[in-house]
């Protein structure tokens, strides 16, 4: 075990980094011949997704800094990531490492990027990608919540919203946005996902290991695909046929037999408000050659009844 400093600009943390574990399951992924380029820098106005594949050049402490036209120089881009283990179906050779920690982004003013950062102040690596969704503005659909004393209640904050109150079967989609004001940020180092309550028809984000809410987290929250320009939704429910250890697979047109598809995935704890469990385990997507896959780093197996919500792009 050994300890360091996060170098993230207005906060130094100690933290302790966990031992490495062998790749497990799906994380041993076929390879493919496509070649992966990160995307560059560029003006994009509307909203996009690409795959961002962090190099040691983007690198800074515990963050990766993105180059991209749709989000450099936007502060109120609403980011929304994946971490993607195949970025063009190409996986990485079996190795060790550390559990991937929950990740969230940032972003730094004085450069004017957003970053992805993990969110226990690890030091942020290459063997991830990411895929990234820009919204350049909020909207009914796509909008801001942090977590107040009044929208606190043990693990959750509750959300509201016309589109989600009482409306059991929304498909909602979060990630954690460490300063969306720009004035301070809060660490919340917890997988996160989402769960309607149906005695208050509220939906609420949740820290999935049950550990209590922190007070000014924020998260950037996405409420079906009407904002996301093009992406389709599903619930993705584990199941017998679709379960193979650690991971559960995807059965889409636009997902099987495509490598580049870009998927994002955020845990339901109780999609159209039917019960389930909680998943603490950090949630990745990959693709195995045939399929794209929603697993956990680490090994951990899926649950029957397991249940993501999932955003699909063809490219």
């Amino acid at each position: 075990m050994t300890r360091r400093l996060s170098v993230r600009p207005g906060r130094f943390t100690a933290v302790t980094r966990p031992r490495a574990t062998a790749l497990t399951a799906v994380a041993v992924l076929a390879l493919s011949a496509a070649a992966f380029t990160p995307a560059e820098a560029g003006t994009v106005t509307v909203t996009s997704h690409f795959v961002w594949a962090p190099t040691s050049a983007s690198l800074s402490g515990d963050s990766t800094f993105i180059n991209n036209g749709a989000t450099n120089g936007n502060r109120k881009d609403l980011l929304f990531i994946t971490p993607n283990l195949t970025p063009g179906g190409i996986s990485p050779c079996p190795c060790l490492l550390s559990p991937q920690p929950p990740a969230g982004v940032w972003y730094y003013g004085s450069r004017q990027q957003w970053a992805i950062f993990n969110e226990n102040g690890a030091t942020m690596g290459t063997l991830f990608a990411y895929n990234v969704l820009v919204v350049p503005k909020a909207s009914r659909s796509a909008f801001v919540h942090t977590a107040t004393p009044a929208s606190i209640s043990g693990n959750r904050t509750l959300l509201s919203s016309p589109l989600l109150n009482g409306r059991p079967k929304a498909i909602v989609l979060v990630t954690q946005n460490f300063d969306p004001n720009g004035i301070g940020g809060t660490y919340n180092d917890h997988q996160v996902g989402v769960r309607y309550y149906p005695s208050i028809k509220r939906w609420g984000i949740v820290n999935e290991d049950g550990s209590a809410m922190t007070k000014g987290a924020s998260f950037n929250v996405l409420v079906g695909s009407a904002a996301s320009n093009g992406g389709t939704m599903i619930v993705l429910k584990v199941t017998t046929s679709n379960r193979n250890g650690d991971a559960v697979a995807i059965s889409n047109r636009e997902t099987n037999g495509n490598p580049n598809a870009v998927v994002l995935a955020t845990p339901d704890f109780d999609p159209g408000g039917k019960g389930h469990i909680a998943d603490p385990n950090p949630v990745d997507v990959g693709y195995n050659g045939s399929r794209e896959f929603v697993f956990h780093w680490g090994g951990a197996a899926q649950k029957l009844g397991n249940s993501f919500n999932v955003l699909i792009f063809s490219s």
